[in-house]
C-alpha cells in the first residue's frame, strides 16, 4: 500500500482527480461511475463526502476502503492508502536520450516503447488519467465540450511528462482513436460526437514536442481511416504490423475494447481489398457495466476452466479473487451455457456464485473457494449485447466484400483482450462465427508495434498510409447485414 497525504484546501474537488493529478491512477472501465470497483483506496486518517450529497460524510466499507470516484475531498488534510498496482508518479527513466519512442493512446491505457542507440527497448503503461471523464469516447467529447478541450489535454500531457521524466526522445510516433488523437493535439473531437461523425483531420501530423510541453523533438500522429471518425490510427497501424496485408485469403483484425474496431482484407487473392468499421460494444469486455466485473487488476479472474467436474479459475498475480474480468467472463459463460445453467435465449433462472479452485503459476491448486463473482440476469443481457454488436459488424463486413464467413483463413485478435480471450469459448458464445475458433491468434499490442515500426523504414510507412487511404468504411448504421445479424446475434 502507498500512504498519500492530500493537504487541506482541496474542499469539493473529486479524490479521483486530485489523485490522477498527482500521478496516481487507477484503470477505470466504469469511467468512474462507480461501479468497476478498481478505484477502492483506504481511508487512513481524515474525512471524505459523498459525490451524491456533498453535505454527507462518505462511510468506508467494513474493510475501511471507499471509491475514489464517489469521494469528495474536506477543507482539511487527509490521508489515504493507494494499492500497490496503481501507477505512481516519477515512473519515467533516469536522465537517458531515446533515439524514438512509440506510444499508443488507448482510452482507458497508455502503453509506451522508447529505444536508444544500442537498440534497447524500454516499455511501460500507466492507466490513462482521462477515465475520470468517462470510460468511453463520448464522455471524453461530452468532457471536452464542458471543460474544454485544453484542460482534458492537459490531463493526459502530465502523465506522459511524468512517463518521460529525465528523458528526452528524437521522434516520438503516436497512434489512438481518432477522439483520443485530436484531445491530445488540443483539437477540440466535438464533429467526432455528432452526425456525420467527420474528424476535423485524419492526415498524418508533424509537430515539435515542445508545442505540447514534452521533451521529444518531433511528434507524428500516424494517419487515421481516411474521414472516419472512429477507425483510427491504432486500428490502422496494428492491422499493418500484425500483417493483415499479407495473406492471400480473406483475414479479419479484431481489436475489441469499449469500442469495436474491425477490418477485413479480402487477401491477395482477391485483390487484397480493405473494409473495416467500428461498432459500440459497451464496457462489459473491459469488467464494467457487470456486477462483479472489474479490470485486468491483480486478483481478477482472467480464465475459468473445468476439472473433474469442478470450476477451476486463474486471476491475475495470483492473488485471491476480487471480480472477473472480460475474458474470464466470456470463458465462465461457455461453461454455463454448456451447463443449461443459461438458456440459448439467455434466460438465467437465478443468479450464479462462482465456486471453485483457483489455479496458481506453480502448478498447485487451491481447496474450493467461494468468490466474490457474481452473475445476475442483467450480467447476461450486457454480454448478450455486446457480442451480437462484434458478430454483426464482422457479418456487415463480410457482406460488403462478398466474402463467406467460411472463406476467412485467418482471425487476428489484437490488444489486452485479445491476448487473454479464449477464442474457443469465444465462439461458444457466439461472439466469434463457427469454424473461426481454429484460425484465431492473438497478435498482442499491434498498434503499439505499427507505431514503433513506422519510424524504421519506407516500407512500413508506405504500408501505414495505403491502410488509411484505401480502407472502405462500412456504416453499420445503414448496413441491412448489421440490423439483421445484430437481431439473430442476441441468443447465444
Amino acid at each position: 500500500m502507498i500512504r498519500v497525504t492530500i493537504p487541506e484546501g482541496h474542499r469539493g474537488l473529486s479524490l479521483a482527480l486530485w489523485l490522477s493529478q498527482a500521478g496516481y491512477s487507477a484503470i477505470l472501465p466504469c469511467g468512474g461511475a462507480g461501479r468497476c470497483g478498481n478505484c477502492r483506496v483506504s481511508l487512513l486518517s481524515g474525512k471524505l463526502f459523498d459525490r451524491d450529497d456533498p453535505e454527507k460524510e462518505l462511510t468506508p466499507d467494513e474493510g475501511g476502503e471507499v471509491r475514489a470516484c464517489r469521494a469528495l475531498l474536506p477543507d482539511g488534510e487527509t490521508v489515504v492508502g493507494i494499492p500497490d498496482g496503481w501507477d505512481a508518479p516519477g515512473a519515467g527513466q533516469a536522465p537517458r536520450r531515446y533515439v524514438t519512442g512509440a506510444l499508443d493512446l488507448g482510452t482507458t491505457t497508455l502503453a509506451l516503447r522508447l529505444s536508444d542507440e544500442s537498440g534497447a527497448v524500454f516499455e511501460t503503461s500507466a492507466a490513462n488519467p482521462q477515465c475520470v471523464y468517462g470510460a468511453d469516447v463520448a464522455s471524453r467529447i461530452t468532457a471536452t465540450a464542458e471543460k474544454g478541450v485544453k484542460e482534458v489535454q492537459k490531463v493526459l500531457l502530465d502523465r506522459l511528462s511524468s512517463l518521460l521524466s529525465g528523458c528526452t526522445v528524437g521522434r516520438l510516433s503516436v497512434v489512438g482513436n481518432p477522439t483520443m488523437i485530436h484531445i491530445f493535439a488540443g483539437v477540440s473531437p466535438d464533429p467526432i460526437g455528432v452526425s456525420p461523425f467527420t474528424p476535423s483531420f485524419s492526415d498524418r501530423k508533424e509537430f515539435p514536442g515542445a508545442l505540447l510541453g514534452l521533451p521529444v523533438g518531433t511528434i507524428v500522429l500516424l494517419p487515421s481511416v481516411k474521414g472516419a471518425g472512429y477507425l483510427g490510427s491504432d486500428l490502422v497501424a496494428g492491422a499493418f504490423a500484425a500483417g493483415t496485408l499479407d495473406f492471400e485469403e480473406p483475414t479479419v483484425y479484431l481489436d475489441l475494447g469499449t469500442n469495436g474496431e474491425l477490418l477485413l482484407s479480402t487477401g491477395s487473392r482477391n485483390g487484397g481489398h480493405l473494409y473495416a468499421a467500428s461498432c459500440a460494444v459497451g464496457p462489459c469486455f473491459e469488467g464494467a457495466g457487470i456486477g462483479s466485473g472489474v479490470g485486468g487488476i491483480p486478483g481478477a479472474v482472467s480464465r475459468v476452466v473445468r476439472r473433474e467436474g469442478e470450476f477451476v479459475f486463474a486471476t491475475v498475480d495470483d492473488l485471491p479473487p476480487v471480480g472477473i474480468t472480460g475474458s474470464g467472463l466470456i470463458d465462465l459463460f461457455a461453461l454455463l451455457l454448456a451447463d443449461g445453467v443459461i438458456g440459448r435465449d439467455g434466460k438465467l433462472d437465478e443468479p450464479f456464485a462462482l465456486v471453485g479452485r483457483q489455479a496458481f503459476a506453480d502448478g498447485t491448486l487451491s481447496p474450493a473457494c467461494e468468490t466474490p463473482v457474481r452473475i445476475e440476469q442483467r450480467d447476461v443481457r450486457a454480454l448478450q449485447t455486446a457480442k451480437a454488436a462484434v458478430r454483426a459488424g464482422i457479418a456487415a463486413l463480410l457482406a460488403a466484400a462478398w466474402i463467406d464467413p467460411d472463406e476467412v483463413g485467418t482471425v487476428l485478435l489484437a490488444g489486452s483482450f485479445g491476448r487473454y480471450i479464449s477464442p474457443v469459448s469465444a465462439a461458444a458464445i457466439g461472439l466469434l462465427p463457427p469454424g473461426w475458433s481454429d484460425e484465431a491468434r492473438a497478435v498482442g499490442n499491434a498498434a503499439l508495434e505499427g507505431a514503433d515500426r513506422w519510424l524504421s523504414s519506407d516500407e512500413c510507412r508506405d504500408g501505414i498510409e495505403r491502410i488509411a487511404g484505401s480502407t472502405i468504411v462500412v456504416d453499420l448504421n445503414s448496413s441491412p447485414a448489421f440490423r439483421e445479424a445484430f437481431l439473430g446475434g442476441l441468443d447465444f
